[in-house]
């Protein structure tokens, strides 16, 4: 049985420890966080410190903080010349954990969120390490946990986080944007709610450029026209002509 320690308290770590949790051959035997108690999202039963020199011996350390404390906390991290470390970032360079013989990155590739189940077997897992050993060790972790787990260097995997910040980060906020438009002029703005399931739900039987609609791809200029009209003192104008634009120029 692989021991696991998980140093963080964020939305990635709570949903990597549930997965961790669920898998018979890993065990998660401690969580170092900068909170005085456990959050209570996570499993109260398991071992929980403050400072990193209380942290407990493993086969594995996750490192799941921000990505400009991953160096700090990596500097600061004693572990056995055996022991794994890696990082859960899409975009840091596998290098800030160099200190440690053995090291890598364990990136899972979704938006974790709180209170929102994750069904982690389907979470695509980006994978990286310092040797052939440490990879391996690394993509054996990661495949008992998904389905789904990928290769790559630090630059092709920051290339995947700019991908998930498009297709995640962007397209969520067109839509803070579409229903602050609607709230504008006390429109119910959840009447979008099922337009916004319908086009994520249509990604799982087209490819995302087969599935565009609307009046950018039919090149209707006097529709197109009629929203920038309307649009034309607010700040999101350029928002929608440049991306009217872009459509326009992807047929």
């Amino acid at each position: 049985m692989l021991s696991i320690v998980i140093i963080g308290t964020g939305n990635v770590s709570h949903h990597i420890s549930k997965a961790i949790e669920k898998v018979k051959s890993l065990k998660l035997i401690q969580i170092c966080g900068r909170k005085k108690k456990i959050p209570e999202n996570f499993n109260q039963a398991i071992s929980y410190c403050i400072n990193l020199k209380q942290i407990k011996k493993a086969d594995f350390y996750i490192i799941c903080v921000n990505d400009d404390a991953i160096l700090k906390i990596s500097d600061k991290l004693s572990t056995d010349t055996e022991s794994i470390v890696v990082h859960s970032s899409g975009s840091t360079n596998m290098n800030q954990l160099s200190k440690h013989k053995n090291h890598g990155v364990l990136y899972p590739l979704q938006t974790f969120s709180k209170n929102k189940k994750t069904v982690f077997k389907d979470v695509p897992i980006i994978v990286e390490g310092n040797s052939d050993l440490s990879l391996y060790k690394i993509k054996k972790v990661s495949k008992l946990l998904t389905k789904k787990v990928v290769v790559c260097n630090s630059d092709q995997r920051t290339l995947i986080h700019i991908s998930a910040v498009f297709t995640n980060n962007f397209s969520n906020y067109m839509n803070v944007i579409a229903k602050k438009i609607l709230k504008s002029q006390n429109i119910d703005a959840d009447i979008l709610n099922p337009l916004i399931k319908e086009t994520a739900d249509k990604l799982n039987y087209l490819s995302p450029m087969e599935a565009q609609t609307g009046p950018a791809i039919r090149n209707d200029e006097k529709t197109i026209q009629k929203h920038l009209n309307l649009l034309k003192e607010t700040k999101y104008f350029n928002i929608y002509d440049d991306l009217t634009r872009l459509i326009i120029k992807s047929k």
